[in-house]
């Protein structure tokens, strides 16, 4: 059975709904919906073996008929309810797998393998163990009773388990349970179809494609999807395959999506529009563009999951587990082979299956257990995944005709589910008490805690309520979340401080990485916030040319902060971040810690506020504000600022056909391996080139990558005109470009082959194939761009400032280079690199720091504001 995400609601209302609404709160929790469910099965247990036992048949049984212009459909309740009301149940099943396709746990396969294999030998061996105790017995057919589990049984003892079960854990076990449900759906339609009659199969079909069709005819109310829905049932019934089936497929068909902002944005623009004038109009306009804000799964999710979890389940288990517990139905049942191979599958087949499947996924490094996840505390969990009991008795309804047999099932299933749960707790305590003394359960409290001089601090470091977030720059929920922080920043004020982790989710969210980074490396410069801010603005803007320019507008010394980026300068802060929240029992972002413990339930604003004023805190305080600071534009490439262009001379000098390679800069001019070499050849076009050849020249509208085999290749700026430049020298195996490959723009640059050269062209598509294969090139070749993008900047910068990051006269001189709007670029000797190398290329000592560079080469030392402004009207 499927469960989904719990989301916060408020009870309201008058009278009866207000008393109960205390109740419906203690419900609407995992254990509750698990208790409703074991509370539906004791009472169809007693009223069945009560000495009004007859009138349980007879009720069940009770035929009932929809009759509809001459046709007829006639079931019995009980025929209802399985066939009919558990539509809604597998719907819910399709629709929480459908979303963590889409957007869960299994859109990450790496991160599924392990729970996916798990689920595969959780699926098989249980089977294989009920056959081997029916072999030979028609009852065999019967396999698929053992199958699956109970997701609602499982998760509600879960949380009864409380701290011995930590969160890696139930992360698990859930994913597990989204593979076993596509498994145990797999089968019933499979195994347990009746004979099939194609036309009224081929009517449901239709009848689905009506209902894709109304998708792309934008109609998305709910009677037309009503009717469509009824129509697809009855055919499926007809057909002869299961009609709950048409639960699951509808589902898959339902679109799924993260929120998209702008329709986010619209829905508060219309909500707005009905506060500031209240009418129905504005009502109706507000509340359907928060409905289409939310895809339609997650809407219809929401709507159906507490109806299933509360009411159709609990029904259908007071209909289908009434089983006669008379002394000859348990005799005949102790030694049924239908009976004993229902609880060896479930108890012994569910958990050696488990176990097995994650064994294998970790030792053939599909993926690996999450960290502090222990075997016994696995063990515990696969032995609960042994309660099967909402399909296990759905199957047996479809696998059996004999009703004696089908009750020798049902006794099974029952008993099983009673030993598994039995045989989790157990589990689970051993591993509680084995753990090593002063360890605690699952991880609640921040490690480590708070460092003003480290962590990134929004609001006076003394305040005295802390909150912190594990965040990722490319996540859809952390970019709302920043709404919540700020509504919480203005009702606090001073007394909030702020605080902000990296944990980028690198498999679902590609860019998130390289954007923690670059708010490291905004953050070296003093503009940490204002680039966090950008971020999430520009969520759908994340990109190496766009974080460059997030970089100029956030008014940092791009050249620099280039730099960094490329040199993975930053990297181990960001991984220093994720390894705190791994200890911290971080799972999914966005993460809250409130005052040192990590926040459970909604993240919304009131919920938070709530969370902090735990304490006794008082609400009310005026706002803090907090002022970003606009910056420069990004610099133009290529042409040196503020020269004229030369024009091209009568006889083009030549480029020496000798120069030596340019040596390797922080890894800005790599050499590719002879494997990497080969990988790209297998995509690229092979060139044989004469000396003077161009690859691509100035002008041109976008190039190619090319990468060097033989020979060598240089790239000139102002090639054939009165001083022109070489900026490097490619030899074999270097590859060239930078970040405007492919960008359409015309080229500033010309690639001129120096000596007889082969060379390998790679055109977009053929290169994304290769980047694709080869993670590891393509960020060696992104960080070489970031790096040549950085001395093409420091090139095409007014000045230079050549010192200490530390040093207060360093940082005056460059807030004097922004406020003045002029190009600079910052040299920070104490990023690495030779630094005593500099100082002799420029001619100063240490004493002289810092030193401004001109671009046509004057050095002034440690100069004064007046003398740096002097030199700049000279130049001007």
């Amino acid at each position: 059975m499927s469960t989904s995400v719990s989301r916060q609601s408020t009870p309201g209302g008058w009278g009866l709904l207000a008393r109960v609404a205390p109740l419906r709160q203690r419900l609407r929790t995992e254990a509750g919906g698990a208790g409703l469910l074991l509370a539906a099965t004791v009472i169809a247990l007693l009223w069945v073996n009560s000495p009004w036992g007859g009138s349980y048949e007879t009720f069940w049984h009770t035929e009932f008929a929809v009759r509809f212009a001459g046709a007829e459909l006639a079931l019995d309740l009980q025929h209802w309810v399985n066939d009919g009301l558990m539509v809604f149940f597998f719907f819910v099943v399709g629709l929480e797998i459908k979303r963590e396709l889409v957007m869960g746990e299994l859109t990450d396969r790496r991160r599924a393998a392990v729970p996916a294999l798990a689920a595969v030998t959780g699926l098989a061996v249980p089977a294989l163990v009920y056959v081997a105790f029916t072999l030979g017995d028609e009852a065999a057919s019967a396999w698929g009773v053992v199958i699956s589990t109970d997701t609602a049984f499982l998760l509600g003892v879960l949380a009864l388990v409380g701290p011995a079960c930590p969160a890696q854990l139930r992360l698990f076990l859930l994913t597990l349970a989204i593979a076993d449900d596509v498994g145990a759906l797999t089968v019933i339609a499979l195994f347990y179809t009746e004979d099939l009659a194609v036309g009224p199969l081929v009517l449901a079909v239709l009848g689905l494609a009506f209902m894709i069709g109304l998708r792309y005819l934008n109609v998305w109310r709910g009677p037309a999807y009503l009717v469509l829905g009824l129509a697809v049932w009855v055919a499926m019934y007809l057909s002869g395959v299961h009609p709950t089936l048409a639960g699951v497929v509808i589902a898959l068909f339902t679109p799924a999506y993260p929120a998209r902002r702008d329709e986010v944005a619209d829905a508060a623009r219309l909500t707005r529009a009905y506060q500031q004038s209240p009418n129905p109009e504005f009502a109706r306009a507000a509340r359907l563009s928060i409905d289409r804000s939310v895809s339609a799964s997650e809407r219809l999710q929401q709507l159906w999951q507490p109806w299933t979890s509360f009411v159709i389940v609990p029904v259908f288990a007071l209909a289908n587990a009434g089983v006669p517990l008379t002394g000859e139905t348990l005799r005949a049942a102790a030694t049924s082979p239908v009976t004993l191979g229902v609880v060896a599958g479930l108890v012994l087949g569910k958990l050696l299956g488990i176990l097995l499947g994650t064994g294998l996924a970790v030792r053939l490094r599909l993926g690996e257990l999450a960290p502090g996840l222990t075997w016994l505390q696995l063990g515990g969990g696969a032995a609960l995944s042994g309660i099967g009991f909402t399909i296990s008795l759905f199957i047996v309804d479809l696998a059996f005709d004999d009703e004696a047999r089908a009750d020798q099932a049902r006794v099974g299933v029952l008993v099983a589910s009673v030993l598994a749960a039995l045989l989790g707790w157990a589990l689970f305590r051993l591993a509680d008490r084995r753990r090593p003394p002063g360890a605690g359960g699952r991880p609640v409290l921040l490690d480590p805690p708070v460092d003003v001089d480290r962590d990134h601090v929004r609001g006076p470091a003394d305040a005295p309520l802390t909150l912190v977030e594990y965040g990722d720059f490319e996540c859809p929920f952390c970019g709302r979340a920043t709404g919540t922080v700020e509504e919480l920043r203005e009702r606090f004020g001073d007394r909030l401080r702020y605080v902000f982790r990296h944990v980028p989710l690198v498999d679902v969210h590609p860019h998130a990485r390289l954007a923690a980074e670059a708010a490291e490396a905004a953050d070296a410069q003093g503009r940490f916030w204002e680039m966090h801010d950008r971020l999430f603005a520009g969520q759908d803007r994340l990109m190496p040319t766009d974080l460059l320019e997030h970089a100029a507008a956030a008014g940092l010394d791009v050249s620099r902060f280039a730099r960094d980026l490329g040199s993975s300068r930053f990297a181990r802060r960001v991984e220093e971040d994720v390894e705190s929240a791994e200890v911290s029992g971080v799972t999914g972002t966005p993460t809250f810690f409130v005052n040192g413990r990590r926040h459970t339930g909604p993240f919304d604003a009131d919920s938070l506020a709530a969370a902090l004023l735990a304490d006794g805190a008082e609400d009310g305080l005026p706002p803090s504000g907090d002022d970003g600071l606009t910056g420069l534009v990004l610099p133009a490439l290529g042409q040196r600022r503020g020269e004229p262009r030369p024009e091209a001379d009568d006889v083009p000098a030549d480029v020496p056909a000798d120069l030596p390679e340019t040596p390797d800069r922080d890894g800005a001019f790599p050499r590719l391996t002879d494997e990497q070499v080969a990988l790209v050849e297998r995509s690229a076009t092979r060139l044989r080139c004469a000396p003077g050849d161009t690859l691509f020249r100035e002008g041109d509208a976008g190039y190619a990558f090319h990468v060097v085999v033989s020979g060598t290749v240089a790239v000139v700026e102002d090639h054939g005109r009165t001083g022109q430049r070489v900026i490097s020298v490619h030899g074999r195996h270097r590859f060239l470009g930078e970040l405007d490959l492919f960008s359409g723009q015309p080229v500033s640059l010309t690639a001129l082959v120096l000596q007889p050269a082969e060379v390998l062209r790679v055109e977009r598509e053929q290169l994304r194939a290769v980047f694709t294969a080869d993670p590891a090139l393509k960020e060696l070749v992104l960080r070489a761009f970031l790096l040549r993008r950085s001395m093409l900047l420091e090139l095409a910068a007014d000045l230079r400032i050549v010192g200490r990051g530390g040093s207060p006269d360093s940082r005056r001189l460059q807030e004097l280079a922004r406020s003045r709007r002029l190009s600079a670029g910052f040299v920070d000797l104490d990023a690495g690199g030779d630094g005593a190398a500099v100082l002799t290329e420029l001619g100063v000592t240490e004493d002289d720091l810092p030193v401004v560079v001109w671009r046509r080469g004057g050095v002034l030392r440690n100069p004064t504001d007046d003398e740096v402004l002097a030199a700049v009207e000279a130049l001007d």
